[in-house]
Formats: structure tokens, C-alpha cells, sequence
């Protein structure tokens, strides 16, 4: 038996990747032949799976095969998927709005970005009529697709495992930096990450703002403008835009840190939320898309971007050891639910349903 996942571009660092190589491990303790199907060539370290491109495609297939189509808007070309013999499964994963990109970069793009949008639900449309199943990877993912009516909808988490440190007795004073990690894209809202930032280090002057990312080629704009208001509010040397890091680097610039500050106003789930649980620092995150749901009852989430108080808040949560403690538990605990997920049997009880 075969499982064949499809998708644009198999990348380690990032939740979609993540999720498919765990998915293959899934996949292979219940008896498959892990396959991944891509656009784009892998670059990443090398996986016990074959890979094959869309374009050249040749490999035998069967009825009893399975196919997964991970999705996260128009461009992966899906013909090949939905011609294959085999189940089809969708594995969703969010669909940026275009309103995000408007009076954040030209306009040219913020147009491209709603023919992207209009055309990434028509598709979904066209998804739902043939696709015998769809995963979503957050509630906040399952309600998106709604109103589209796919047979057999469930809800699992991004497959991955996440790495814990439990030290806490062994950390070092604070310098109170802060950090967040995303792509530099309109909707995480790193303008509003740096705007608090300006007032946070008025209070700590010794604090650094470390904003970990990718530059996206057809945002450029929005990036320059970043800049532009890190140079605004004279901020050079203290907020740092730090992109190419491997995810041991990413990690360890988070245990750097005292705190995670995410500004961020649409997720379709969050990975880098819960890589910040793992290394032991409170996450400070507003309340918007699938955060709540990623988040479970770990950290704090607040609900209004105002400064000031958020301040107040964050400054209260790190000046307390034992308060710091109790949120760093209370992310463990939500941890914990991630990394003993039952994908196997999850998944093994999906399939078993007969879901054709």
C-alpha cells in the first residue's frame, strides 16, 4: 500500500513540512509506502520516503493507494491528485485574506492577493465535490471550510513532536528581549510587534527585539516597510530581523529570550507558538484565528493591542519567578496534549471507517 502526499514543496522548517514528514512516520508504522509528491525539487535533509515531481510523475498506482493534498491556497497544480486512483484526502491548512495586504503593500499585489483568495475557495468548491475526506489542523480551519460541506471532516493536529526543556532553575537573569518567528507577511502584524517594542524598551532599555523570519519575494514592500519603522523610531541595533536560521538556531535565540510576543492576527495554527512552549518561556499572544485553539490553556492571551497594559502585563509575569513559572507548567501541560496525540490509532480509526 502506498500513501502519496502532495504538496508544493517539502521544506523542514515550516508547519506544513513538518506535518507532512510526520504524517509519512504515521503512515509508515501502519504499513505504507511513504511517497511525496512536489512542484518543486526537496532541498532538506534526506527522509526514507521516495519523491517524485508533478510534472514527471510515473510511478505505478492502485484503487487501494491513498492520496493527500495538503492545502493552503491556489498553486499547487491539483489535476494529478485528483485524477490518481485512491482515496483523496485534503489536509487544510488556512487561506491568508487578501485584506491583509491592503494598505500594507502596492497595490498591485494586494490585487493579486484577492484573485489569490477568490481563486484559492473556488478550488476548495471543486475540492469538496471529489475529495472523500478533509483534515483540518485546527477547529479554527474546520469552521473555514464549513460551508463547503466535505464528507468526512476531521480535526487533527500538525503531526509533529515538540521538544521540551525543563530547566527552570537554571536560568539566567532576564534581559527582558523579546521575540516572534513567522514569515514576514502582512497578517503576523510585525509593525504592531515593533510599536511595542518601542514602548517596551523604554522600560528595559537593555532589551533586544529579535524578529525571526523569510522574506517573501512578492512582499518586499511590506518588509521595507518594517525597516522603515524600525529607522522611524530609532530602533537600529535593538530590533534585529534575523532570517536563514536553521530550527536549531531558532531555538536557541528563543532561549535567549525572556518572553514570545506574537502580534499576529491570522493562523491557521501557529508551530512557532508551540516551539516557544517547549524551550521554557512564557508566550504572550493576541487572541485571533487558531491561536486560542493552538494555545489550549497555556500562556496568556490578551484581547486588545493596547500597549500600555500589555506591558504591564508581560512586565508583572517576568518579574515574578513564580508567576513565570506557573504560565512555563501551564504550556508544558498544553504540550503535552501535542506530543502524546494518538495519530497512529487516530488515523489508523479513520481509515478503518471507510471513508470512500
Amino acid at each position: 500500500m502506498n500513501v502519496f502526499q502532495h504538496l508544493d514543496e517539502l521544506k523542514d522548517s515550516d508547519g506544513v513540512g513538518n506535518d507532512a514528514i510526520g504524517l509519512a512516520n504515521v503512515f509508515k508504522n501502519l504499513g505504507y509506502r511513504t511517497h511525496f509528491i512536489t512542484r518543486l525539487p526537496r532541498k532538506g535533509i534526506p527522509l526514507e520516503s521516495h519523491f517524485h515531481l508533478v510534472d514527471s510523475f510515473d510511478f505505478p498506482t492502485h484503487s487501494k493507494d491513498i492520496h493527500i493534498l495538503h492545502y493552503g491556497g491556489s498553486g499547487y497544480p491539483y489535476t494529478l491528485f485528483q485524477n490518481l486512483p485512491g482515496t483523496k484526502i485534503l489536509r487544510f491548512h488556512n487561506i491568508t485574506p487578501a485584506k491583509f495586504y491592503q494598505h500594507t503593500t502596492t497595490e498591485d499585489i494586494y490585487n493579486a492577493m484577492e484573485k489569490f483568495e477568490s481563486l484559492s475557495f473556488l478550488e476548495l468548491a471543486s475540492l469538496s465535490i471529489f475529495c472523500d475526506s478533509v483534515w483540518c489542523d485546527s477547529q479554527f480551519n474546520y469552521d473555514t471550510l464549513s460551508m463547503y460541506h466535505f464528507r468526512n471532516p476531521y480535526i487533527l493536529p500538525i503531526c509533529k513532536h515538540y521538544q521540551l526543556v525543563r530547566n527552570l532553575n537554571e536560568t539566567t537573569e532576564s534581559n527582558y528581549s523579546i521575540t516572534f518567528v513567522g514569515r514576514y507577511s502582512p497578517q503576523k502584524k510585525w509593525e504592531d510587534i515593533i510599536e511595542f517594542f518601542s514602548v517596551w524598551v523604554k522600560e528595559f532599555p537593555e532589551a533586544h527585539c529579535y524578529c525571526i523570519g523569510s522574506v517573501i519575494g512578492a512582499f518586499d514592500g511590506y518588509y521595507s516597510r518594517l525597516t522603515n519603522i524600525v529607522r522611524n523610531l530609532k530602533l537600529e541595533g535593538k530590533v534585529h530581523f534575523l532570517t536563514g536560521k536553521s530550527d536549531l538556531e531558532v531555538l536557541s535565540i528563543l532561549k535567549q529570550s525572556s518572553a514570545f510576543v506574537s502580534m499576529s492576527e491570522h493562523e491557521g495554527f501557529c508551530l512557532p507558538i508551540l516551539e516557544a512552549f517547549g524551550v521554557g518561556i512564557p508566550v504572550f499572544a493576541y487572541a485571533a484565528g487558531a491561536i486560542p485553539g493552538t494555545m489550549r490553556e497555556g500562556g496568556i492571551q490578551f484581547r486588545k493591542k493596547d500597549y500600555q497594559s500589555l506591558l504591564h502585563l508581560i512586565k508583572e509575569s517576568l518579574s515574578s519567578e513564580n508567576r513565570k513559572n506557573e504560565i512555563i507548567q501551564t504550556q508544558y501541560k498544553a504540550l503535552d496534549y501535542y506530543n502524546h496525540f494518538p495519530f497512529v490509532e487516530t488515523i489508523s480509526g479513520i481509515l478503518n471507517s471507510g471513508i470512500k
